[in-house]
């Protein structure tokens, strides 16, 4: 290998740990929140649609910034938008911790959605860089598991000792050397990424031309829904069965485990099986685990459903990414995974806020089912769809 070979693959080493680094704590912000969630609603004495509101306003940050972060990573380069964004999320937290009603929250939200969309938009399209594919994005998928396996754990042992407002501020002091790391570590300008940029309208125009760009924002609308859903109805109904912050922390965590087992199978997968139809098959497994809470909200039957559903989604998660990422031969990665992060983001705006309208264990059951068939749809769609999708053969 040429030195200047071995002085790059040492950079995308580097970034990728960033990266990683990146990911496992913005796990653990992201996750704590869970556990938190029915003590904050009780706290404050916020209605089911207000409840609602703070996971949207998490996607709403994403909504905005999806495209105009892929712009300003194009032209900037990765380290500023990568230095906010780990900037942001300490921030985040201890406004969290100091909100005295509904305002201050979902500003503290708002500030958060905007750090998880810049890491969102830049991770996936840098870890799937130099060639990495799926071996790449497996392993950012993977340290964000291993963030969402420690986040609940620990925000919900802190809260069940000192309260959420403690666990939200002793999480924002965790959250600090994050800061120090992208500041020495992470890469000023990207290699070897074009840096035109790209209109609404022409990114509009890709998904339309470009079918596995399509499928991909197809499948990230479907994880949007998904997890709005499953991010608000889940907690809040293990909580009605009478288990404690802790008790959640410690449910998510389980399925978070088999989140981490599933992005690291993902990462050791050939090209050939990464495609769209890889992508339907796991999302048809997806939607028949979304009939156990609609049959029943016991405990048991909704921690099976996190397990099931859980692991799903990070296998469609690390899949989907790469495939998306592969798909922009031709325009930047950052600006395709932004489209992806837009379609992610509307989706998941409007499912909590429907589904917080759900009201007593049936109607619950019905949004859960009903969820389950927009997975179906999907993955119908993508197991009819024509041609070969995998990534050695993209076409336009």
């Amino acid at each position: 290998m040429r030195r200047d070979d071995a002085v790059v693959m040492q950079r995308f080493d580097l970034e990728l740990r960033v990266l990683l680094a990146f990911a496992f704590v913005n796990g653990i912000a992201e996750s704590s929140f869970v556990p938190l969630l029915p003590s904050v609603r009780h706290d404050l004495a916020l209605t089911s649609v207000e409840t609602g509101l703070l996971l949207t306003m998490t996607t709403l940050a994403m909504l905005f910034g999806a495209l105009p972060i892929g712009y300003a990573v194009n032209r900037y380069g990765t380290r500023g938008p990568l230095l906010l964004a780990a900037a942001l999320m300490p921030v985040a937290l201890v406004a969290q911790a100091l909100a005295e009603g509904l305002t201050v929250l979902l500003v503290a939200r708002l500030l958060f959605g905007l750090s998880l969309g810049i890491l969102w938009v830049i991770g996936p399209a840098r870890a799937a860089s130099g060639g990495r594919g799926a071996s790449g994005t497996g392993p950012l998928m993977a340290a964000s598991g291993v963030g969402w396996l420690v986040g609940p754990l620990v925000a919900g042992g802190i809260a069940d000792a000192a309260g959420w407002r403690t666990a939200s501020m002793v999480l924002a002091i965790a959250m600090l050397p994050l800061v120090v790391v992208v500041f020495f570590f992470a890469e000023k300008r990207a290699g070897g990424e074009r840096l035109e940029s790209l209109r609404l309208a022409a990114a509009v125009d890709l998904v339309r031309r470009n079918r596995i760009v399509a499928g991909a924002a197809l499948v990230s609308a479907m994880l949007g829904v998904v997890g709005g859903v499953s991010g608000l109805l889940v907690p809040l109904a293990l909580a009605h069965n009478g288990l404690s912050a802790g008790g959640i922390g410690i449910a998510f965590a389980i399925a978070s485990a088999v989140w981490i087992a599933t992005a690291a199978f993902v990462g050791r997968l050939r090209r050939s099986a990464v495609g769209l139809r890889a992508i339907g098959v796991v999302a048809v497994v997806m939607a028949a685990a979304w009939l156990l809470p609609a049959l029943t909200l016991s405990t048991l039957a909704l921690v099976a459903f996190l397990v099931v559903s859980t692991g799903s989604r990070s296998m469609i998660n690390a899949l989907v990414f790469a495939v998306g990422a592969r798909a922009s031969a031709g325009t930047s990665a950052p600006i395709v995974i932004g489209v992806m992060n837009l379609a992610w983001a509307v989706a998941a705006l409007v499912s909590p806020l429907l589904a917080s309208l759900a009201e007593g264990n049936a109607e619950v059951r019905f949004v859960f089912a009903a969820t389950g068939l927009v997975a179906l749809g999907v993955a119908v769609t993508l197991l009819l769809s024509r041609g070969r999708v995998a990534l050695g053969g993209l076409q336009s």
